[in-house]
Parts: C-alpha cells; sequence; structure tokens
C-alpha cells in the first residue's frame, strides 16, 4: 500500500555549497526556511481538472537582490509524474517580469496550479521542485542556468468523490406485453343506395370471409374467449334524416341475420345496433382522398352542426359533388361488423424458457417483456439482442442500448442507440441518447441531446453533466438519491449527503457513507460501511486500498484485513 510524504517542507536534494557565489549558496543552504502549503492538502478532483492554491512564505533577508527562483508543481506518482506551469520570483536587482521578493521584508505569495485529471495520480505527492540561480552579471556562467534547490511536498492525493457519482439516467421503452390480449376484427357489408338487401356478391368479398375465419378459429381455441359479434348499421349523409335512420336500423338486422347464416354452427353472441348517418365516416374519407375543394368540405362540416344543412352545402358544391356521389358515399352504406376475443399468453416460465432457447418465434412483446424477467445483464442484451434482430424495433434497440450500459458495453450501445434513433428519435431515446455520451465523457453532446428535454430522467441527466464539469450547484438542483448525496459530501454537507441516502444500503452507498464516517473522524463507523460495502462488492476492497479517503485506516489492521 501506498504511503506519502509528510506535508511540509522537505528538503530531498542539496548541491554541494559552490564557492564564490555567497547569494547562491546561502539561498540554497537555506531553503527550508521558505513556508509552502496547498489548500487543500488533499487535492480534489472538480470536473475535468485537480486544483490548488499554493501558498509561499519568504522570511526577511532570505531572497538576494540578484537571484531567481523557479517553483514547479509537480504531481509524483508510482508510474510517473505531471509537471504543473511553474512560477519565478525575482530579487530586487532583477530586471525581469517575475514576481518580486523584498530582501528587507520578504513576503507572502500565492499561486494556483491546475493539472489535468489521471486517475494513475490517486494515490500521488503534490511536489514543489524549487531550483535557483543568478542573475548578476559578474558571477560565472553556471550560476546563470538553474539548478535545484530541493522539493517540498505541499499536499497527498487527490480525492476523487466526483468520480463515484452513478451510471447516467437510462429509461426502458415499454414492453407493451399484457397477460390477456384483445385481438379484433372487423369487415364492412356494402349495400346499394336506399337498400338493406344483402347481396350474394358481398358475402362473398375476402374481407368478410377473413372476418368469418376469425370469429371460427377463437371461438374455438384454447384460452381465447370469443366476444360478442356486433353488427353497426350505418346510411350515407344523403337524403332525409329520418329515413336514414330508419334505413340504417334495417341494414344492422339484415347484416346480422347473413353473418348468422355464415357462422351457423358456431356459439356467438349477436348484437345489432343502428348508427344512422355516418358523418364522422364522411368526414375521415374526405381527409383520406384526394378531392377537389376537400378543404372546402371539411369546413362546411365544421361550420354546421345541422345533417340538413351540410347535406345542402356540400350539394352546393356541384363541381365536386359528383365525385363524392359515386366514389365517397357508397362506402358509408354498410352494416360494420365488429368482433373481438381475448387471448390468455404464455406464463412468465414458458416465456423465460423461451428467450432462454432463442426462440425466434415469440412476439416483440414477449421478446421484450422476457428480458425483463432475467437479472444477469449478459442474459439481458442477448434477448434484446434477438428482438433487435428479429423485428428491427426501436424499443428493441432502445433496450439494447440500456442493457449494454448496464454491462459495461459502452460502445456497443452507442450502435444500439444509434440505431434506434434511425427508427424513431422519440425522447426516450433521445434521453438515453445524452445517457451515452455522457457514459463516454462527451459531455457537449450530452448537453446538446438534453437541451429540449424536460422528463425527470433528462433532469437529472442534466444534474449528472453539471457534477462531472464541476458545478455543484446546478447539480444539486437537479439531482436526487445516492448521486445528490455524492454532491453533498462535495459541498461538504454530510448531513445532507446521508439525508439524501435514506434508507439505501447497497454497496455503493454504504462506501459513500464510509467516507462520511472518515471525514467525520468516525473510523470505526468508516470499517462497518467498508464491511457491508465489500461484502455485496468485493472490488470495493481495492478501491478502497487506493482511495485517499481512507488514509487515516491505511495502518489499521482491520482495514488492512478487509
Amino acid at each position: 500500500m501506498r504511503r506519502f510524504a509528510y506535508v511540509g517542507l522537505v528538503l530531498t536534494t542539496m548541491m554541494i555549497l559552490l564557492s564564490g557565489c555567497n547569494p547562491y549558496n546561502r539561498m540554497q543552504k537555506n531553503v527550508g526556511k521558505i513556508e509552502a502549503c496547498a489548500t487543500p492538502e488533499v487535492l480534489t478532483l472538480k470536473g475535468e481538472t485537480v486544483e490548488a492554491e499554493i501558498t509561499y512564505a519568504f522570511p526577511p533577508k532570505y531572497f538576494y537582490e540578484e537571484m531567481i527562483l523557479k517553483v514547479t508543481p509537480v504531481l509524483v506518482f508510482e508510474e510517473g509524474e505531471i509537471a504543473g506551469s511553474p512560477k519565478y520570483f525575482q530579487g530586487e536587482d532583477v530586471r525581469d517580469n517575475y514576481t518580486p521578493v523584498s530582501w528587507k521584508e520578504g513576503g507572502v505569495f500565492t499561486q494556483k496550479v491546475v493539472f489535468p485529471y489521471d486517475e494513475r495520480a490517486d494515490l500521488s505527492t503534490l511536489v514543489l521542485v524549487v531550483e535557483g540561480r543568478t542573475a548578476d552579471q559578474c558571477r560565472r556562467d553556471k550560476f546563470k542556468s538553474f539548478g535545484e534547490f530541493g522539493e517540498v511536498a505541499v499536499a497527498n492525493g487527490i480525492s476523487t468523490v466526483q468520480s463515484l457519482a452513478d451510471m447516467p439516467y437510462m429509461s426502458l421503452m415499454d414492453h407493451n406485453f399484457k397477460r390477456v390480449r384483445t385481438i379484433t376484427s372487423e369487415a364492412d357489408l356494402h349495400y346499394l343506395i336506399n337498400s338493406a338487401t344483402v347481396r350474394k356478391n358481398q358475402l362473398t368479398q375476402e374481407q368478410i370471409k377473413l372476418f368469418e375465419e376469425f370469429v371460427r378459429e377463437n371461438t374455438s381455441a384454447e384460452d381465447v374467449t370469443m366476444g360478442t359479434v356486433y353488427a353497426k348499421g350505418y346510411a350515407s349523409p344523403d337524403g332525409p334524416e329520418k329515413f336514414n335512420q330508419t334505413l340504417s336500423a334495417k341494414r344492422s338486422k339484415t347484416g346480422e341475420k347473413a353473418m348468422q347464416n355464415a357462422l351457423k354452427g358456431v356459439d356467438v353472441q349477436y348484437d345489432a345496433a343502428a348508427y344512422g348517418e355516418d358523418w364522422e365516416g364522411f368526414r375521415e374519407l374526405v381527409e383520406a382522398s384526394d378531392i377537389q375543394d376537400k378543404d372546402l368540405i371539411l369546413q362546411v362540416l365544421s361550420m354546421y352542426q345541422s345533417s340538413a344543412r351540410r347535406e345542402q352545402e356540400i350539394r352546393n358544391l356541384s363541381a365536386v359533388y359528383t365525385e363524392l356521389k359515386e366514389n365517397i358515399l357508397p362506402q358509408l352504406r354498410r352494416t360494420q361488423f365488429v368482433a373481438s376475443a381475448d387471448v390468455v399468453g404464455l406464463s412468465d416460465e414458458e416465456i423465460l424458457a423461451a428467450v432462454k432457447a432463442n426462440d425466434s418465434t415469440l412476439r416483440l412483446d414477449e421478446m421484450l417483456y422476457g428480458a425483463t424477467l432475467v437479472k444477469c445483464p449478459a442474459e439481458k442484451v442477448a434477448i434484446y439482442k434477438m428482438a433487435a434482430k428479429q423485428y428491427n424495433d426501436v424499443a428493441a434497440y432502445n433496450n439494447l442500448a440500456v442493457a449494454l450500459v448496464w454491462d459495461g458495453q459502452i460502445e456497443a450501445a452507442k450502435e444500439a442507440i444509434d440505431q434506434a434513433a434511425r427508427l424513431n428519435a422519440n425522447p426516450i431515446v433521445t434521453n438515453n441518447l445524452a445517457a451515452v455520451a455522457i457514459a463516454q465523457g462527451d459531455l457537449a453532446t450530452a448537453k446538446k441531446y438534453l437541451a429540449g428535454l424536460n422528463s425527470g430522467e433528462a433532469t437529472m441527466n442534466k444534474g449528472l453533466v453539471a457534477l462531472k464539469e464541476g458545478d455543484y450547484v446546478a447539480a444539486t438542483r437537479d439531482l436526487k438519491g445516492y448521486n445528490l448525496a455524492v454532491v453533498e459530501v462535495l459541498n461538504g454537507n454530510y448531513a445532507n449527503a446521508k439525508a439524501a441516502l435514506g434508507n439505501a444500503t447497497c454497496a455503493d452507498a454504504e462506501y459513500l457513507r464510509a467516507i462520511i464516517a472518515v471525514r467525520e473522524g468516525d473510523c470505526q463507523g468508516a470499517l462497518n460501511y467498508l464491511r457491508n460495502a465489500i461484502a455485496q462488492k468485493p472490488e470495493l476492497a481495492e478501491a478502497a486500498a487506493n482511495n485517499i479517503e481512507f488514509a487515516p485506516l491505511f495502518e489499521n489492521p482491520e482495514f488492512l484485513a478487509l
């Protein structure tokens, strides 16, 4: 386990005193008199960077007038180091643009240092490398180049609480599976104008034959309850309204009788009803047509409620009335047959067995529902892949993307959610596009997708983007639950963080509670929370061993035994 340097001024190297250059030698020899510290002493990941403020205190009569010091902040870790921007200080006789330091009074100065975050540096030490040279022209050339004075360790480790934020918020699309499904069939039996007589050629129409087949099959099928066969009589909206009401009643009766004869021997209930003039059907047919002046016809329907007035106004449109008589009105002189049946579907056990056997004969809704019956992310992925391949459906690809993110396959999830968007970029898919972008670290793209969304998931994804960008104010506003607790820890509001966690006892919640406990000085409580977390997620043992938050426990035998 990594141990750290004591945070404070530590002289690690010292050049041999060189004769003939007293200011250089004296400043090098007394470099330990410089006081330097970092705020915070444990660096913190915020957004994509790690920042600290370095404070330097030079004592009086230390900084010679012709001297220049170069101080370079460096993150040092086992696998390498990252150097930050150096800061230069100069004596009072140096004619340059560095920060001047008084020989007589010394001075206190600050420097902001910023490092790009590198996860290898989580257990790093922030070291200030101090180098010096003289600007005096009479000095030998060797003193005109920087020589190392020493190193100052000012901070240990990087707190990465921000990275504990949970996965982005994604939504599955509805599987639409119902244990009992209602299936329906419809057919129209057409009549001549002003007639309720059923013509034989109408009974041989394919639509009528398919309807009869639907009723026969579902009346005799197992796990199916056949409903009533409805015969709905209609009249076209031309002619006297009272006459048409009577005509529609006759049509419902003759249509019902014709269907009873066709389905003789089939045990089913019938119901006949008259619906009069079919103005709604008229409107739908006109809207779907390319008939001349159809907008004017539709305007008449919206302006007048009286059947007689509507008919008269439409008749006045002599240029199009002939087309209405030939192509629209005949379709409304009918008995409409409607039948439904309730079908009991497969049990959960049957669906589970079928999806695990890769049964491609399952319906789309059965496959999508079957994926919810398994817990293993890899199994969910396999089922959604089968549904996507079989049906090329937006819900299948969307849900596949969600399952792939849960399984840690972010690149594959990007391909799946892109395909879902090509099929239908609905709000759920758009939010999931943003979520995948967040998982990839592409926050700019995520914000573009989220800009026009206001769902609960989208709002929390906006909060997650804010958290990852270091905007904790916005993140506090938009997040809930565990992720809100992460933000409140970063804000130092530990009571709020514990309240946000509520009664959650998952591994991540217990791990975060352990961090809070250490920060509050409750080391035993932290150990207890860590045990709970590691029992659920064993990989957290290694994470804790490499987390600077648990530095106060690094020598604790109970911690070492986790």
